[in-house]
């Protein structure tokens, strides 16, 4: 793989990430009040499917790098605190990233009606920011090759 190619592969998942976010946005923005479960599901998997979004760019970097991810039960918090040593992210970002990692394994293995409203809400109103700093974040890494 390329510079060019990682850096365009980076770019195609935001925009899927950034499709992402929208949807959820369009969620939580026009609603006021109580969520259904069905609205409770559909704000937990956008949130799923954003921080997917964000593990897929730094595999792909790490990968890039030569670096390697071992298949292990805990690859999904080694992949978050691989990026933070080898400098991809910043100590910041990873303690916001770990709190959408932290949900990503409850909504892999809680039951929908599980889901709360008060649990998801400080990922659900962050998302937009985190998002834009992700994005910056990476850029920057990226603008070093």
């Amino acid at each position: 793989m390329t510079d060019q190619q990682l850096k365009d592969y980076c770019e195609a998942e935001f925009e899927n990430i950034e499709k992402v976010v929208q949807e959820l946005l369009t969620v939580v923005k026009t609603k006021d009040g109580e969520y259904s479960i069905v609205e409770l599901a559909a704000v937990a998997t956008f949130i799923h499917n954003f921080y997917n979004g964000i593990e897929n760019i730094l595999k792909r970097i790490l990968i890039f790098k030569q670096i390697q991810i071992h298949d292990t039960p805990t690859w999904h918090r080694d992949l978050l605190k691989l990026s933070l040593e080898v400098g991809v992210i910043n100590s910041g970002l990873y303690d916001h990233l770990s709190n959408y990692l932290s949900f990503r394994h409850f909504f892999v293995h809680a039951y929908f009606f599980n889901l709360k409203w008060e649990d998801m809400k400080p990922l659900a109103e962050s998302i937009e920011d985190i998002m834009i700093r992700f994005k910056q974040t990476i850029y920057s890494y990226l603008g070093q090759f």
